[in-house]
């Protein structure tokens, strides 16, 4: 399992743990407090809307709606430019022997919009990191 997955299932199960514990202890039905709401905002944008939606067994649509209009998180300091996805090219595109053909680059952000880029074979010393950073914003 990797390493993000085991901090994913840590924080979502401990959050997981504090919604139930709200949830038996609260007086009279109502509304989840903000604090509870925040911290399931956080891991949304960490680790996706559906998982921790299903694993807090809050609204999918609420908690989508929360996570949207919520800022971004901030990235450590030393992740500062770093895309957190990963890149994946081709290895056809750069093994291939004969002439080289145009690189195609399709970068899906996190909240589902899409950009497809053809990067012709003359640009030589293309820097597709430095362009999903700088695609990922600040």
């Amino acid at each position: 399992m990797a390493r993000r997955s085991i901090a994913a299932a840590g924080e979502v199960e401990a959050l997981r743990g504090r919604v139930q514990q709200w949830r038996l202890t609260r007086p009279r039905q109502g509304r989840m407090p903000e604090a509870l709401w925040r911290a399931a905002v956080s891991a949304a944008q960490r680790y996706g809307v559906s998982h921790v939606a299903r694993a807090l067994g809050v609204g999918h649509a609420a908690l989508k709606a929360r996570t949207s209009a919520a800022h971004p998180p901030s990235r450590q300091s030393g992740e500062v430019g770093r895309p957190d996805g990963f890149v994946e090219v081709s290895a056809a595109q750069w093994l291939a022997p004969g002439p080289a053909s145009n690189l195609v680059i399709e970068y899906v952000a996190r909240e589902g919009s899409r950009l497809t880029l053809t990067v012709p074979a003359s640009c030589q010393g293309f820097d597709v990191l430095a362009l999903v950073a700088a695609l990922r914003g600040p």
